[in-house]
């Protein structure tokens, strides 16, 4: 039950920062200080294409069976959120970002740990399935 809360949350957030990426592009990376040009806003609204197609793929798979299936969706979001969390600590160590960027880090970290909770959780209760 709390895998499934966790892939619609993650959906949620998902589908939050995608449209704000697609529609608001200028307003959402002003708090970084970036200077959003036509061709940066692009490509922000690029990856918020991506974050709509990984909230459905997030919030579909929380309203199936908890099960092996679900690994890889685990998985993949593991990925995602240990290589944005790698991005976002290198940008913030070498002044890429400002400090106003840290809200991200705080993100990831989140994200990351209750994906790889769930993963962990999921498989075991798959290999104990299996068992039986």
């Amino acid at each position: 039950m709390q895998g499934r809360w966790f892939l619609r949350t993650s959906a949620v957030l998902a589908f939050l920062f995608g449209l704000m990426l697609i529609f608001n592009t200028r307003r959402f990376e002003a708090p970084i200080g970036i200077d959003v040009s036509d061709k940066i806003a692009t490509i922000a609204q690029a990856q918020g294409a991506i974050l709509l197609g990984l909230g459905v793929i997030n919030w579909m798979t929380a309203n199936g069976p908890m099960n092996s299936t679900v690994l890889a969706v685990l998985a993949g979001n593991l990925v995602v959120q240990l290589a944005s969390l790698a991005v976002a600590v290198r940008a913030l160590a070498t002044g890429i970002f400002p400090p106003a960027a840290s809200p991200a880090v705080v993100i990831h970290v989140f994200l990351g740990t209750g994906f790889a909770y769930y993963l962990a959780r999921t498989a075991a209760a798959t290999r104990a399935a299996e068992v039986a």
